[in-house]
């Protein structure tokens, strides 16, 4: 098939997804809502929700034909913007590029070979990366990647071998919008508190290289822009801020489908004593109450803020499903922590879409997160 026909194909196959996936609609509806439940209404996020699963369903299915692709033909569905940056920058040495879950990302893997600059931005590429679960299509894509010239260095490659790679003038691509837990170092992404990797601009600082954004944007039939943009500073909220304005100019092409925001762990709350009043949260955590009373949190209220609400667990598990839904939309953003007393956390959890559930029993140590 053309690339085209993929692509329509792709989207055909998003669509269906959104129409028998709710669960999955679902988890498209909440991340959405946490990043532009202040600016859209509900009608337009339930539109924007169909647009990402067909913009995702059409560049994967594009993905997976562009290995199997010529240059040539490639570069026919393909242009570029920022050149100038990236050969600016490429003469000072070696270059992390930072790199979003968005556009048709197989694309992000061959673009450097594709410029038409390699005298000038050169061909010594790696990429850090996950292997795809499905080992025969890994093996296959590893495969015409490593005919490029490509250097692959999976995830749990060392820090120390990635930094040596960018000193000696390498150029690495790194995806970076991942949720990365407590070990990430704290930030704001779409205004929110929450951790940010902190990979991209240690590399950078340790080799001595430069950040480059580079993003990949769909913007018709089969067509897609790369674009690169130098980030002055070497920072985890430099590169977030540079990731959430990408986010923002096609956010149909983002892979929404990760639980980016979700709060998680023994000590879920932890990452929050990293804060301060300097550290530009706009959009604090939202904590509900089931336990028939309000705590004292550890945290200001400028970090996380704190409702009581009532829901009776003797209703049946769809009465409780639609309280739930009312509390969703009663807020700018969903809720990111329910608490409640032990003995309706099992039935909570299971109708709580995820999110965490934090036990208001006096007998459970919660690390002074709650007190009640």
């Amino acid at each position: 098939m053309s690339l085209e026909t993929t692509f329509k194909l792709g989207a055909l196959v998003g669509r269906l997804a959104h129409k028998f996936l709710p669960s999955r609609r679902q988890q498209i509806l909440r991340n959405l809502t946490y990043a532009f439940g202040e600016e859209k209404s509900l009608e337009e996020l339930k539109e924007l929700t169909a647009e990402v699963f067909e913009r995702t369903g059409a560049n994967f299915l594009s993905s997976l034909q562009i290995p199997f692709l010529n240059d040539e033909e490639i570069l026919k569905h393909l242009t570029f913007e920022g050149l100038d940056d990236l050969i600016r920058e490429r003469k000072k040495g070696g270059t992390v590029m930072v790199s979003p879950h968005m556009g048709n990302w197989e694309l992000f893997a061959q673009a450097m070979f594709l410029t038409g600059e390699s005298d000038k931005v050169g061909t010594d590429v790696g990429t850090h990366y996950r292997p795809l679960n499905n080992s025969f299509i890994n093996a296959v894509v590893e495969r015409r990647r490593k005919k490029r010239g490509l250097r692959l260095f999976p995830k749990h490659t060392s820090t120390h071998r990635l930094i040596s790679f960018v000193r000696e003038g390498g150029i690495l691509g790194v995806l970076a919008d991942q949720r990365v837990g407590s070990r990430g170092a704290a930030g704001t992404f779409f205004g929110r508190p929450t951790t940010l990797s902190p990979l991209p601009h240690l590399i950078g600082k340790r080799s001595k290289g430069q950040l480059i954004e580079l993003s990949c944007q769909t913007v018709g039939t089969g067509q897609w822009v790369i674009r690169l943009s130098h980030i002055p500073e070497l920072s985890a909220q430099a590169c977030a801020d540079t990731l959430e304005a990408a986010w923002r100019r096609s956010p149909a092409d983002v892979f929404w489908f990760e639980d980016r925001w979700r709060i998680q762990g023994k000590d879920p709350l932890k990452f929050l004593d990293k804060y301060t009043e300097e550290s530009g949260v706009t959009r604090p955590l939202r904590l509900v109450n089931f336990a028939n009373g309000q705590g004292a949190l550890p945290h200001p209220d400028w970090l996380i803020t704190q409702e009581v609400a009532s829901i009776d667990f003797e209703l049946d598990d769809e009465s409780i499903s639609r309280a739930l839904e009312t509390i969703d939309q009663s807020g700018a953003t969903p809720p990111d922590l329910f608490v409640c007393h032990d003995h309706h956390k099992a039935r909570l959890k299971k109708l709580s879409r995820k999110i965490q559930i934090l036990s208001a029993s006096p007998k459970i140590k919660l690390s002074n997160i709650l007190t009640l």
